[in-house]
């Protein structure tokens, strides 16, 4: 298993989820194929789970779905080609996992 670990989403207000890591995160997908991504989306309290994955799906050019759009969180998982944990209320994020 390989991680690829990021601390934050935004460096600034307007800027796109992740752009400060794009060069790095679009050659990973890139080099292994990536077509899709799963978010885990549970640390999350001033977004909407959908609008943020909407805006991944933008910023790292490939669909990314939520867990609550597959029939249990198990599945999503065992399809997942890139699983996203997103940032927020880490508090919030342990009590939903």
């Amino acid at each position: 298993m390989e991680l690829f670990l990021l601390s934050n989403g935004k460096v600034a207000d307007d800027a796109p989820l992740l752009s400060y890591a794009h060069p790095q995160l679009h050659a990973m997908i890139a080099q292994r194929g990536i077509t899709s991504a799963v978010l885990v989306p549970y640390a999350i309290i001033r977004d909407d789970h959908a609008q943020r994955a909407q805006a991944l799906s933008q910023s790292l050019g490939i669909p990314v779905r939520t867990l609550h759009e597959f029939e249990t969180p198990v599945a999503a998982i065992e399809q997942a080609e890139l699983i996203l944990v997103s940032g927020g209320n880490t508090w919030l994020l342990n009590q939903m996992l």
